[in-house]
């Protein structure tokens, strides 16, 4: 063959490899947008067919708002918000098979997911923000992942719940009510003006194809199908380091107006419903970040256990480990439980509420170490040793009764965790005002050694000792599982050994301790200052001065009882009894009878109550309250004699029943009523007992009309008070 022969059509043949080459491209190129196309197609299959799912729940009050747009971008969408009873679900729609969860994150195959579960969170906290301006608890927005087709869970991924699309429905339907028929449209409105409708990008462009030059053909690898997932499936992550867009619209309704109908909603519902009631203005003090221990503190009604309570279920939901909810009354802890329950169900099992002393005696139990608390025998040993050292000592010189030094063992000396005299010499004795000489401090420890000798020689321990004896655990070997968060209600009523317990418990790390209360709410002598405990709160603390309980009427009466009493307040100044205070709700009822006898007034007050239940207050409602577990006693024997349904204070679980609640003041502590009823008040406080001094007479009458402040203060909209002549 001729050399011209055989070169004939090289250059055809060049021109047909490279033809052949750019249709393999095509083909490769054609195939990766169908693959494009398939996933997307898939995904708003989904979608679809998880919005046809969710629909049906409009009959229930539920809105589906679908394919929204994420504030702060332009084009990146949002698949599903489903609001209703149940609260805000926040639904981010995936098309997945290969999918499971390792060391807590979220995997796809072989490659971590977990920003989509960061990205589906990143949405609900703009809803939060939203809802927050019609006072809507962050908790109530719950971020889920919904895998479509699929049979999962659910499944917790930090706060985001992660489950198949066969679970959805079942699982919105257990949320159960949550937020009521008055509140939905307030929230729908944020929301619809915040994530309005996704636009269309306009009718589709098709850019010329650019063919390469001729190379070997590339084979997308599993990382580049990853990057091609990302492109389609996270478009909403572009763009969210911009500053949000502002909406231009106008607001649809006054923050006056929306705050008023938020209030009538919630003053319409059972009291227990309103006990969970966030105020718009407190919804971003749940939220907010503490480097180190906090405080929330303000008069009577200012909303801080409610406060407290969002804050345990905002922390339950963004933080892991356990939460503690302590406080000194022994009521208060069932009822918020019950509270608790109906605002954050899917986190009951990670917050703990108890009683102070309960929680240490668990905790000793537990830790192998010996207690045996019996107060009656206790009481015992401090009168035997009062007859033998305490009678005849220097403490006889003072104008007060024995029991005041029962009260200086248990609150100054124990109560502080002193154990040499030398540190009792020379203390500061927060809020007890009869001066005590060296010498009579010297009889005081003395009886106190008498009465602990005769405790230990029983094996017995007062409620002071446990809590010295909890504290002396804690530090000396932790809790093998720390609390994430320790929050304490009515922390003014803790002795320092509580405090401290506490604190050791939470520490001072971020979010660690949170101190509720109000010192001019303390019932109980004594007292002592945070930073005598080691608690500093510098640039931590929270004044409250807005009063959303109290009707105006029902206020003034009772800041009257202690306009004139300076109290402290866990530090070293003392403050003016009438503070400031801005009333949320004008008027409310209060009502005075003056009885010369006990038994006109009891007719007065079967009469009152009566008279009310006519109108249409329903009794579950209403309680009445006594400064003695005695007085208590016989006027709930009045009532059920009357015909009147009763059940006693320390039998209430935050339940709405139909029976009025009877029960002393300091078991009402952090509780509220619509209706209250106080019998048996004298004018001027109880008289001076035997052998009181006039010094000491003036600082127990002090503790009775803060005591009267905290029974007064729990009624919302009407207060009976009923004095004997």
């Amino acid at each position: 063959m001729s050399a011209v022969a055989s070169g004939a059509g090289t250059s055809q043949d060049v021109l047909v490899r490279r033809a052949r080459a750019r249709v393999a491209q095509y083909r490769e190129l054609l195939a990766q947008e169908q693959e494009v196309v398939r996933r997307h197609q898939a995904g708003s299959a989904g979608e679809r067919r998880i919005a046809a799912q969710l629909q049906p729940m409009s009959s229930y009050g539920w809105t589906l708002l679908a394919d929204r747009r994420w504030p702060g971008t332009r084009a990146a969408n949002v698949d599903l918000l489903h609001v209703g009873p149940g609260g805000v679900l926040v639904v981010d729609v995936k098309n997945w098979r290969e999918v499971h969860v390792e060391d807590g994150r979220l995997h796809r195959g072989q490659e971590d997911a977990h920003e989509d579960v960061e990205k589906v969170l990143r949405i609900a906290e703009l809803a939060e923000q939203s809802v927050a301006e019609v006072g809507l608890a962050p908790l109530e927005v719950v971020p889920l992942l919904v895998l479509a087709g699929r049979s999962m869970g659910p499944m917790a991924l930090g706060r985001v719940t992660l489950l198949g699309e066969k679970q959805l429905v079942p699982w919105v339907h257990r949320r159960g009510e949550r937020l009521s028929t008055e509140k939905l449209p307030d929230v729908l409105a944020v929301l619809e003006r915040d994530f309005p409708p996704h636009e269309d990008a306009g009718p589709v462009v098709l850019s010329p194809v650019v063919v390469p030059p001729v190379l070997p053909l590339h084979v997308a690898g599993p990382q580049a199908d990853h990057e091609a997932d990302h492109e389609a499936e996270h478009e909403a992550d572009q763009g969210t380091d911009q500053e949000p867009e502002q909406p231009e619209q106008q607001a649809l309704f006054s923050a006056q107006e929306l705050e008023a109908s938020l209030l009538d909603g919630a003053l319409a519902a059972p009291i227990e419903d309103w006990m969970a009631f966030l105020h718009p203005g407190q919804a971003r003090l749940v939220r907010q970040a503490r480097n180190g221990p906090a405080r929330v503190r303000g008069p009577a009604g200012t909303g801080k256990t409610v406060i407290g309570l969002h804050r345990a279920a905002y922390l339950a939901g963004t933080r892991p480990g356990r939460l503690l909810y302590v406080s000194f009354v022994r009521t208060l802890p069932t009822v918020l439980a019950a509270t608790f329950a109906r605002l954050a169900p899917q986190h009951v099992d990670r917050v703990e509420f108890r009683g102070l002393h309960s929680w240490a005696r668990g905790f000793l139990t537990q830790r192998g170490v010996r207690h045996r608390v019996d107060l009656a025998a206790a009481d015992t040993c401090f009168w035997r040793s009062w007859a033998s050292v305490g009678r005849y000592s220097a403490l006889a010189e003072v104008p007060v009764p024995p029991r005041y030094w029962q009260e200086e063992i248990a609150s100054v000396i124990k109560g502080r965790g002193l154990t040499d005299f030398s540190e009792y010499a020379e203390l500061t004795r927060v809020g007890r005002s009869t001066p005590l000489s060296r010498t009579q401090r010297e009889a005081v420890w003395q009886l106190h050694t008498a009465y602990d000798v005769l405790l230990r020689d029983r094996g017995l321990h007062d409620a002071a000792d446990l809590l010295v004896l909890a504290l002396a655990e804690v530090r000396r070997q932790p809790p093998a599982e720390p609390y994430a968060s320790v929050i304490v209600d009515e922390v003014q009523d803790l002795s320092r050994t509580g405090v401290q317990l506490l604190h050791a418990l939470g520490g001072d790390g971020p979010d660690g301790l949170l101190l509720i209360g109000d010192g001019q709410q303390a019932v109980y002598p004594g007292g002592f200052t945070l930073s005598e405990a080691g608690i500093n709160v510098r640039g931590r603390s929270t004044v409250l001065e807005t009063n959303y309980r109290n009707a105006s009427r029902i206020l003034e009466t009772a800041v009257a009882v202690v306009a004139s009493d300076a109290f402290g307040d866990l530090d070293d100044s003392l403050e003016a009894g009438a503070r400031r205070v801005e009333v949320a709700r004008q008027g409310g009822m209060t009502a005075r009878v003056d009885a010369p006898d006990a038994r006109s007034l009891e007719a007065a007050l079967v009469e009152a109550v009566q008279d009310l239940a006519s109108s249409g207050a329903g009794l579950g409602d209403c309680v009445l309250l006594t400064a003695t577990t005695a007085d208590a006693s016989r006027y709930a024997g009045v009532l059920h004699r009357a015909g009147l349904p009763i059940v006693p204070l320390e039998q209430y679980a935050g339940q709405t029943c139909g029976r009025l609640k009877v029960g002393t003041i300091k078991r009402a502590k952090g509780l509220e009523f619509k209706h209250v009823f106080l019998p048996g008040l004298r004018e001027g406080g109880s008289a001076a007992r035997a052998g009181e001094s006039e010094t000491a007479w003036r600082e127990r009458l002090e503790v009775e009309r803060r005591e009267l402040y905290v029974g007064m203060t729990r009624a919302r909209d009407s207060l009976w008070l009923g004095f004997l002549g």
